[in-house]
C-alpha cells in the first residue's frame, strides 16, 4: 500500500521533533563530527597531492616536513574522529529509544477501552508500531547524519574533479541521479514487505512463543504437538522470507543498470587521466586527487542513495507509529463538562441498550432494561453467548453501548473519565490475570496506593482464603509467583526458582486482588468460583456475603447455586433480559430459570443416572 506524500512528511516531522527532544546536545554534536568526518578525506587527498607535486618539484624540505605532519594529523583525525561520531550515535539514539518507549506506551495508554485491542488489524498495526519506534527515529536520524557526511565527501571530491575537467564533473552529478532514484524505490519496497508480512511475523511469533509457553506446554507434551507448531513457525517464516527475498532480488536487478553507469563514467575519466598525462597537463599529484576524488564519488554517491533509501524507509514505517501515538480513544468524550462520580445511592440502569462488538457483527445485547439497585446482590444467568460477559464490559465501561446507554444513580456514565468511574467498581473477571510477580503485588494490584500495606494486602488474601497458602510459600508474600523469571535474593532466592500456584489458588489471589478494594461501591465477579472445589466455593461466597454486607454486587455464575441467595436473579437469553426476581419466585414460575436450576440439580440426585463415561 503506498502511503500519501502528507503522511510521510507528517511522520519526518514527528521523528525529527522526537529526535530533537530526545537529546539536542548530542544530536547537534553528532552531527558536527559528521560534518568533520565528511570534510577529512577530501583534505587528506588535497594534502596527498601537494606531498607528491612537492616531492617531484624538488620543493624545500621543510615544505615537506609541514605538508607531512598537516596529513599525519588529518589522518589523525580521520581515525578518531568517526569513532566519536559512533559514540554520539548510540548515545543519541539509547535517549530516542528511551523517549519512543514512554510516547508509544502513553498513546497505547490512552485508549481508554478494549475495542481497539480486540481487533486484528489494530494488533497488527501495533506490531509495526513497535517495531518502526525502536528502530525508525534512530534509522532515520542515522541516516540523515550520514547523508550529510557522504554529501559533504561528495560535494568536496566533486569540487576537485570540476576543478580538473568541468565535464566530467556534470557527468558525475548526472550519473548519481538514477542512483538516488533506484534506491528511493528500493527503500520503498522494503517498507512495503514490512507492512505485508507483519501479520505472518506475529503468527511466527505466537506459534514459537507456544513452544515455550508454561501454560501450553502440558498440552503440546501430552499431544505431541511439538512438530506441529514448529513446523507451522516455520511455515510461516518461510513464507516471510520467500517476501523479503523477492524484494531484494528486483532491488538487486535494479541497481545493475546505475551501477554499470557509474562504472562507464569513472573508465571515461580514467581515460582522459591517461591522456592528459601523456600530454603534460597533469602532475603526478593531479592524478592522485583525481583517482581518490573519483572513488570517493562513486563510495560517496552510493551512501548518499543508501541513506536516502534507509531515511525513506524509516519514514514510511514510522507512518504507523504516528498514527498509533495520535490515534483517538475508543471511547466517547463526555457531552460538557466531565463529571465525577459520587458514591453509589440508587441503582445503576441499564436503558434499551443494545451492543455489537463490530458494525457488521451481530446484535450481542438486543435491548437490554435492567436495574441494579443499590446495596442488592443481582446475580447474572443464562447459557454461553447469552450476554453475561458483555454486560460485565459495559459496566466496566470497557466499551460503550452501540444503542442506548447506562447511567449511575442517573447519569450517564460517559459523562465520567474512565479512570475516575472504574475506581468505584471491584471486580474479578471470568479471564483473570496471572502476574509474573510476587505474590504480594499480584495481590496488591488491585489497588496501586495501599500496595505498599502489607497489613491491606494479608487482609484481602484472608478474606480469599489464600493468606495461608501464600504466608507459606518460601519468601512468604515476597515470592516470586512466576517459573520465566529468575527470582532476586529477596523473592525466594536464585536456588528456589519461581513458585507456581494451582488453578484453584490462582483464582483466590484473583478473588484477592479484588478484595483489596472492598470499600468500591461495586463489586463485580464473573465466574469467581468456577476453579475452585466444592468446599473453597462456599468459602468464598461466605466471605463475600461477610465482606461486602448489605452493598452493591454483581454476580456471573454458571452454578446456579452459587446464586440462589442472591436477593435478585436476572435470566439472560439471545441478548435480553427473559426473567428476573428471587430464587423462589423463579422456581415457582416454573421458567428457565428453573428449568436450569433443575438440570443441574438432578446430577446431584441420588437416584439420577449415571452417564457413560466413554460417551
Amino acid at each position: 500500500m503506498k502511503q500519501p506524500r502528507a503522511e510521510v512528511a507528517a511522520a519526518g516531522r514527528t521523528a525529527a521533533g522526537l529526535a530533537w527532544r530526545a537529546g539536542r546536545g548530542a544530536l547537534l554534536l553528532y552531527l558536527a563530527g559528521s560534518v568533520v568526518a565528511g570534510l577529512l578525506p577530501a583534505a587528506a587527498a588535497l594534502l596527498v597531492r601537494e606531498l607528491f607535486d612537492a616531492i617531484t618539484q624538488h620543493r624545500p624540505a621543510d615544505a615537506l616536513v609541514r605538508v607531512a605532519v598537516l596529513l599525519v594529523a588529518v589522518s589523525l583525525g580521520i581515525a578518531l574522529v568517526p569513532a566519536v561520531t559512533d559514540f554520539l550515535r548510540e548515545q543519541h539514539a539509547r535517549r530516542v529509544q528511551l523517549r519512543v518507549q514512554d510516547e508509544l506506551f502513553e498513546g497505547v495508554n490512552r485508549l481508554p477501552g478494549l475495542r481497539y485491542f480486540e481487533n486484528p488489524a489494530f494488533q497488527d498495526e501495533l506490531r509495526l508500531a513497535q517495531e518502526a519506534g525502536s528502530s525508525a527515529p534512530g534509522m532515520l536520524i542515522g541516516s540523515v547524519v550520514g547523508g550529510v557526511q557522504a554529501l559533504v565527501t561528495f560535494l568536496g571530491f566533486l569540487v576537485t574533479v570540476c576543478l580538473l575537467n568541468p565535464l566530467l564533473g556534470a557527468l558525475t552529478v548526472v550519473m548519481a541521479l538514477p542512483t538516488f532514484r533506484t534506491q528511493l524505490t528500493a527503500g520503498r519496497r522494503r517498507a512495503a514487505v514490512i507492512r505485508d508480512i507483519v501479520a505472518r511475523s506475529r503468527r511466527q511469533m505466537f506459534y514459537a512463543s507456544l513452544l515455550t509457553d508454561t501454560d501450553a506446554v502440558k498440552e503440546i507434551r501430552l499431544f505431541g504437538l511439538q512438530d506441529h507448531f514448529k513446523d507451522r513457525a516455520r511455515a510461516e517464516l518461510l513464507a516471510a522470507s520467500e517476501a523479503e527475498r523477492r524484494t531484494e532480488l528486483r532491488n538487486l536487478v535494479r541497481g545493475v543498470g546505475p551501477a554499470v553507469l557509474g562504472v562507464a563514467v569513472y573508465g571515461a575519466g580514467l581515460v582522459w587521466v591517461v591522456r592528459a598525462v601523456g600530454a603534460g597537463t597533469l602532475s603526478v599529484g593531479d592524478v592522485s586527487v583525481f583517482l581518490a576524488a573519483t572513488a570517493a564519488i562513486q563510495t560517496g554517491v552510493g551512501q548518499l542513495a543508501s541513506t536516502g533509501s534507509n531515511a525513506y524507509q524509516a519514514l514510511l514505517t514510522f507512518v504507523s507509529y504516528r498514527a498509533l501515538r495520535d490515534l483517538p480513544p475508543d471511547l466517547a468524550a463526555p457531552e460538557g463538562p466531565a463529571a465525577e462520580p459520587g458514591p453509589l445511592r440508587s441503582a445503576i440502569t441499564f436503558e434499551n441498550v443494545w451492543f455489537r462488538y463490530a458494525d457488521d457483527g451481530p446484535w450481542v445485547l438486543r435491548g437490554v432494561d435492567l436495574t441494579l439497585t443499590a446495596g442488592q446482590a443481582t446475580a447474572l444467568v443464562g447459557l454461553n453467548g447469552a450476554g453475561k460477559s458483555t454486560l460485565v464490559k459495559l459496566l466496566c465501561r470497557l466499551y460503550d453501548p452501540t444503542e442506548g446507554r447506562v447511567l449511575w444513580d442517573g447519569t450517564d456514565i460517559r459523562r465520567f473519565p474512565p479512570d475516575a468511574y472504574r475506581r468505584r467498581l471491584g471486580v474479578v473477571f471470568q479471564d483473570y490475570g496471572r502476574y509474573d510477580l510476587t505474590a504480594g503485588e499480584n495481590v496488591g494490584l488491585g489497588r496501586l496506593d495501599r500496595a505498599g500495606d502489607p497489613a491491606a494486602v494479608a487482609g484481602a488474601a484472608r478474606a480469599a482464603g489464600v493468606h495461608d497458602r501464600l504466608a507459606r510459600l518460601p519468601a512468604g508474600y515476597a515470592t516470586l509467583l512466576s517459573r520465566i523469571f529468575v527470582p532476586d535474593s529477596d523473592q525466594g532466592g536464585p536456588g528456589a526458582g519461581g513458585q507456581s500456584l494451582s488453578g484453584g489458588e490462582w483464582q483466590r489471589v484473583a478473588v484477592a486482588r479484588a478484595f483489596m478494594r472492598a470499600d468500591a461501591d461495586l463489586m463485580i465477579l464473573d465466574e469467581p468460583s468456577a476453579g475452585l472445589d466444592a468446599e473453597a466455593e462456599k468459602e468464598i461466597h461466605d466471605s463475600l456475603r461477610t465482606l461486602r454486607g448489605g452493598a452493591t454486587g454483581v454476580l456471573v455464575s454458571h452454578r446456579l447455586s452459587a446464586v440462589r441467595d442472591a436477593g435478585r436473579i436476572v435470566v439472560l437469553g439471545e441478548g435480553r433480559v427473559v426473567e428476573e426476581g428471587t430464587h423462589t419466585a423463579l422456581m415457582e414460575r416454573g421458567g428457565r430459570y428453573a428449568e436450569l436450576f433443575t438440570l443441574q440439580a438432578d446430577g446431584y440426585r441420588a437416584d439420577a443416572p449415571v452417564p457413560d463415561p466413554v460417551a
